[in-house]
């Protein structure tokens, strides 16, 4: 099986983990909290890539993981303590939202554009040493 564009070496799901992993996660009516770790470690599996490692106790350490801190420094001098929920060092932040398939486009646009802006933030709160990551996903 292959896509147009793509190495035609490389796997690709079956058409039926596919469809059972969309069937598995349409209607949850999810808690952002509760599903996002599960979901994203599913979908990774889905597509074969490696997915994220445990957190430890030093940041520096910690080049994929879920809820990866960060500490923002406000203009105004104060300090707050941040969580990304997806990061890989290098390659992405991604902030996950609940949002209800229920909710007009509008709301549904309005919540991923603070999710964006969350991610923003938290990028720009990376030590300066481990670089920017070129993507920023919100899901």
């Amino acid at each position: 099986m292959s896509r147009p564009g793509h190495d035609p070496s490389a796997p690709i799901a079956p058409r039926e983990a596919v469809d059972a992993f969309i069937e598995r996660w349409t209607d949850t009516g999810g808690k952002e909290r509760a599903n996002y770790q599960l979901f994203l470690t599913e979908l990774c599996r889905l597509l074969e890539l490696p997915g994220p490692e445990p957190a430890t106790e030093n940041d520096a350490d910690d080049a994929y993981v879920f809820e990866r801190r960060v500490d923002i420094a406000w203009p105004d001098g104060t300090t707050t303590r941040g969580y990304i929920d997806l990061y890989r060092r290098g390659h992405f932040v991604l902030e996950a939202k609940r949002v209800s398939q229920e909710v007009e486009s509008s709301r549904w646009d309005k919540a991923m554009l603070r999710a964006a802006n969350q991610a923003d933030t938290y990028i720009r709160a990376l030590p300066a040493d481990e670089g920017r990551p070129p993507f920023l996903l919100t899901c």
